[in-house]
Parts: C-alpha cells; structure tokens; sequence
C-alpha cells in the first residue's frame, strides 16, 4: 500500500510540506474564563459568555486575541444598571465611596454602551492623544461618556453627582436606543496598541482626573521595574507570561503619558529675546 502523496511543483519535483497554520500572536489582553461576571439589570441577572458580541461591535481578525468581548445587555437593560447603580451611590457615607460604588457598577455597563451606541470616538480619541493633532470623532458618543463620567468623578456634593450622573444616563439612553448607529471601531486599538488595552480601560483613562494620571503613572513605573527584574533574572527561560504583562503595562503607561501631555498642552514657542 503506498503512502501519502507528497506535493511537487509544476515539473514534478518535491514541493514544501504544508505546515498546520499558527497563530501569529496570541497575545490575550485578560486571562479569559468561560464567562464573565452576571451584569444586573432591570431586575434580572444577564449572564455574559465570552464568545457574545454585540452585533454592532466592527468585527476584525485581531479580535479573537485582543478583544475579550461582552454579552449583549437590551438598552433598557443597561439604563435601568445605570440608574440603580447611580441610586445607590448617592447613599454611600462619602463621595470618594460613592464613586467607589459607580465605578464597580457602571464601567462594565458603560463598555457595552459604548459598544452598542457605536462610532469612531475613540479612534479619534487615540488618535488625537497618541499622534496629534489627530481628528475630531464623527460620532461624539464616546467624548459626550468620557465629559461627564470626568465630572461625576469630580463632584463636590451628592447633588453635583447626581445632576451629572443623570446626564451621563440620558446621553447613553439615546444613543442605545437610537433605531441606525454606527459600528464601533477598533482601528487605532488595533494600529496603535494591538488589542492591548480593552474598552472599559482607555474609558477610564480618558475620564481620569490630572492627579489620577499622575498616581497610576508611579504604580506604572515601580510594576514595570519589577518585571524587568524578573525578567532578567531567569536568562535562557522563556517567561512568556511576564513578557505579556510587561507589553499591557508598557501600552497603559505610553497612553497614561500621552494623554497628560495632551492635557497640558504643547510647550510654549519662545521668541527672540527682547531688544535691550
């Protein structure tokens, strides 16, 4: 009985042997599980399998290692989130407590408002933060959630909060239950950081008050520091874990810097000095 047949070129003669096709990078943003945790809502649990997506998220290769996607909540569903998570942040002792409380509750709701509500936000956002000048958003959804998610967490008293949190509530009421949106796009994500950061995080950082950028930049450093270490520290070993790490942190740290020097502003043009 003969074997297999070998491949040959066009004159007969032995061709390459087919390889299994291999992921070029396997990179994954967050160790993954079989589902996420229960979001609640409307007063049901909605449970979140990691292979859900919403149909309105831009679909693309790189998704299946740099993006851990969401279930799919009903918009009246994610209002009704942010609206008992705002109610019961307005009870906290104190306001640090209470955004303590909004942020556990809210940021994974705001993620599948941003995906659901759709736009090119925050190409624009990483764009303008990481290559400027950059572009202003076509769609204005992500800037209008990063304004007042910024003021909330700078409240001065429960109402201040409470006025803006609602605000906040309105503007993803109508951009979820808007009946044409726009896909979400992963562009700059994908260009720029490689699926490295997720949704929910370059939210946070685009919404984080000066100082924030500030303090997390210093944990940034002293993190980084140690993995090198590590790194370093185990020659000839392929520590494939701690090179991920060391990647996300690096990709957290160039967009932490970036959009502190975007705050601040580029450095004044000096003039000839004056005439004596």
């Amino acid at each position: 009985m003969s074997g297999p047949t070998k491949p040959t070129d066009s004159k007969g003669r032995p061709g390459p042997v087919p390889r299994e096709p291999t992921r070029k990078d396997a990179f994954v943003a967050r160790p993954s599980s079989p589902e996420q945790p229960a979001l609640t809502g409307a007063g049901r649990a909605v449970t979140a399998k990691a292979t859900e997506v919403a149909p309105e998220v831009s679909q693309g290769p790189w998704r299946e290692r740099a993006f851990m996607p969401r279930g799919v909540m009903a918009p009246e569903e994610i209002v009704a989130a942010l609206t008992d998570g705002l109610s019961k942040a307005l009870v906290a002792p104190t306001l640090f407590q209470a955004w303590e409380l909004l942020r556990s509750a809210w940021i994974p709701v705001l993620r599948q408002a941003l995906e659901q509500g759709g736009g090119d936000g925050i190409d624009a956002w990483l764009q303008t933060t990481l290559k400027p000048p950059g572009r202003s958003a076509l769609d204005p959804f992500f800037a209008a959630c990063v304004e007042a998610l910024a003021k909330v967490r700078g409240a001065q008293s429960p109402q201040e909060l409470k006025t803006h949190g609602d605000v906040l509530i309105g503007r993803v009421k109508e951009a979820v239950g808007a009946p044409k949106k726009r896909k979400l796009s992963f562009k700059q994500m994908e260009r720029e950081l490689e699926g490295k950061l997720e949704v929910d995080e370059l939210l946070m950082i685009a919404a984080s008050l000066d100082d924030e950028l500030t303090r997390r930049l210093e944990e940034l450093d002293g993190v980084l520091g140690q993995l090198r270490e590590q790194i370093r520290s185990r020659p000839g070993l392929r520590p494939d874990g701690m090179y991920s790490n060391y990647a996300r942190f690096k990709a957290e740290a160039r967009v932490l810097n970036a959009e502190r020097a975007r705050r601040v502003g580029p450095p004044p043009i000096l003039g000839p000095p004056p005439a004596k």
